[in-house]
């Protein structure tokens, strides 16, 4: 049970409708120097030239362009052993530092069902756990991931007693569900969906 925060991005766990994830991924080549290092469980988005970069600001649904879904690992070929590896995550100016060959893995069904880290407990929001189903919520603690475990930090803001948790339309997920026994942790476990409007592949306008 998480008495202390330990964000790690979003998960996916399966598809909406109970549908199984058979873990398919969307290989995409980072051709440009990426300023941020890219971590497994971060939204990624699309620059207007196709290159992947992780999200560092929060999601506005029908208004932010190219996100496609989330990080799931990495490969590239080492620019001191010149061998292909597979990592959970890649560094911050990759290109420059000699990998080639980077290629983001990216879960990118829109109909995505994702585990994720609250950013406070539920305290006092009325019904509880229960409280959460049905509403919308942010994506926060962007561009904080850890090197040493290659997981992203992105979690979901909950706000004091679920005060962040709304019927907004522009937020960037819903939540479905709460991951059974941590109703009452101090950072709660919830599995989202992509927002209609948050996800590119539902925009008519692309990147």
């Amino acid at each position: 049970m998480a008495s202390v925060a330990s964000p790690y991005g979003l998960k996916p766990v399966n598809l909406i409708g109970g549908q199984s994830y058979a873990g398919s991924v969307r290989e995409i080549k980072l051709s440009t120097n990426n300023s941020a290092a890219l971590f497994n469980g971060d939204v990624i988005q699309l620059t207007s030239a196709g290159n992947p970069q992780a999200l560092t600001a929060t999601i506005t649904t029908g208004t932010t362009a190219g996100v496609i879904g989330v990080m799931t690992g990495a490969r590239f070929v080492n620019p001191v052993t010149k061998q292909s590896m597979w990592a959970q995550y890649i560094p911050s100016g990759a290109i420059t530092a000699g990998y080639t060959d980077v290629y983001v893995y990216v879960a990118d069904d829109p109909d995505l069902v994702m585990q994720v880290q609250g950013s406070a407990a539920f305290g006092s929001l009325t019904n509880g756990a229960a409280g959460a189903i049905g509403k919308n919520a942010a994506l926060g603690n962007f561009s904080a991931g850890s090197t040493t475990t290659g997981n992203s930090a992105v979690n979901l803001v909950v706000g004091t007693n679920g005060a962040s948790l709304a019927s907004t339309a522009t937020l960037a997920v819903r939540v479905i569900g709460v991951v059974p026994g941590t109703e009452s942790d101090t950072y709660p476990e919830l599995l989202v969906k992509w927002n209609l409007g948050a996800h590119s592949y539902n925009l008519a306008t692309g990147v």
